[in-house]
């Protein structure tokens, strides 16, 4: 049985043209559709491997943060290629201001998460794949070490792979996601794309001379920025009913405005979760211009 759906969602800092999500008979997948080029993959070259997310819940106002993104960079340098970090600016301590604090790093994604998992406190907080640790997914950064090492030595649930092609003249990225279950898993699933963005350059409050100059940091870097979902906050269903026999694919056509997004900085991240719990089991993120 295949399943087919188009979408046309305008998102205020990222536009997606077109979505469809397909189910493809494994272990080859290809893409044949308009303009995406054939990509044709084996899934046993695939190494089967555990990527956890760190949500970093962030703001330039907060004169913590800039010691929890140290933290988190440490450990996605420590863990490399297995571990992914998402600073999600949201909450009062990302409002914009004037000045050098003129700039919004916020989403609509972000505010939504903020909001709705009940971050809504001081920063840094943050999520570990979205996972209850001692009772409460929502993480000091003295704790993100240990949990993430929990999380990443679970089994992985589902592989999954990127094509990213990007078209200078249109300004636009095109990205096929694929995903493959490891067995019937009960429940259904979503899938949530997201753009992120590096290299931002603004100031940041800081009180950790170890980190940076305090009060103020000038010209601080912000990394792994998220801009926002392309498919929705929480994305869309990728299955209702797991078949471990079917590839699943998702692809999309999305916009990077020139005058807002720097596309050699930017990436195409995306997540597979359970659609009741908002538990991620597995994710991915690769750059809009690999070369």
């Amino acid at each position: 049985m295949r399943i087919s759906r188009i979408l046309f969602i305008t998102v205020p800092l990222v536009v997606l043209l077109l979505s469809s999500c397909d189910k493809i008979k494994t272990p080859y997948a290809t893409s044949k559709h308009g303009n995406i080029i054939d990509t044709v993959m084996d899934w046993d070259t695939v190494v089967p491997l555990k990527r956890v997310l760190l949500e970093d819940y962030t703001g330039h106002k907060c004169v913590n943060c800039p010691e929890a993104s140290l933290i988190a960079h440490s450990l996605e340098a420590s863990n490399e290629g297995k571990l992914i970090v998402l600073a999600v600016h949201a909450g009062y301590q990302a409002l914009p201001g004037t000045g050098n604090y003129a700039a919004d790093y916020r989403s609509p994604a972000g505010e939504a998460w903020n909001v709705d998992f009940g971050i809504n406190s001081i920063n840094p907080q943050g999520m570990v794949d979205r996972k209850e640790f001692d009772g409460t997914r929502i993480l000091s950064k003295d704790v993100w070490g240990n949990d993430v090492a929990l999380a990443l030595n679970e089994t992985p649930q589902v592989l999954m792979m990127i094509t990213n092609a990007y078209y200078t003249n249109a300004s636009e990225v095109k990205s096929v996601i694929y995903s493959k279950f490891q067995s019937a898993l009960p429940g259904s699933y979503h899938l949530t794309v997201c753009i992120v963005e590096d290299s931002l350059i603004s100031d940041q409050k800081n009180n950790n001379p170890n980190v940076g100059t305090t009060p103020d940091i000038h010209d601080y870097v912000f990394m792994d920025v998220l801009r926002g979902t392309v498919n929705g906050s929480y994305g869309e269903v990728l299955t209702a009913a797991v078949d471990p026999y079917l590839t699943y694919m998702g692809k999309f056509s999305i916009a990077i405005d020139k005058t807002k997004r720097v596309a050699k900085n930017c990436w195409i991240l995306a997540y597979v979760s359970k659609s009741d719990t908002k538990e991620i089991i597995q994710v991915i993120k690769k750059k809009v211009i690999t070369q």
